[in-house]
């Protein structure tokens, strides 16, 4: 019963190996490209570091930037939105 496991053990690499030696790069399968990124990111961290930024003429204050890209904000400059537009 043991040679029988230590055959299909040994089939099974083999046949993973074989999968990853076909997507490999090589003289005849020129390497891909990476897929674009995504525009908006996926997930933010929540570090407080407060940016103020602008959508359609509308300010809004941030705890960081990449909160603010997430929302479709543009980041204006750091620090909270002022009162009174500025």
């Amino acid at each position: 019963m043991k040679p029988f496991i230590t055959r299909g053990l040994s089939l099974a690499t083999v046949l993973v190996l074989a999968g990853c030696l076909e997507t490999m790069p090589g003289p005849d399968r020129p390497h891909r490209p990476r897929p674009p990124r995504p525009e908006k990111p996926a997930m933010c961290t929540r570090e407080y570091a407060p940016v103020c930024a602008e959508r359609d003429r509308k300010r809004q204050t941030f705890g960081n930037a990449c909160m603010a890209r997430a929302k479709g904000f543009d980041v204006i400059r750091p620090g909270e939105c002022r009162a009174g537009g500025q």
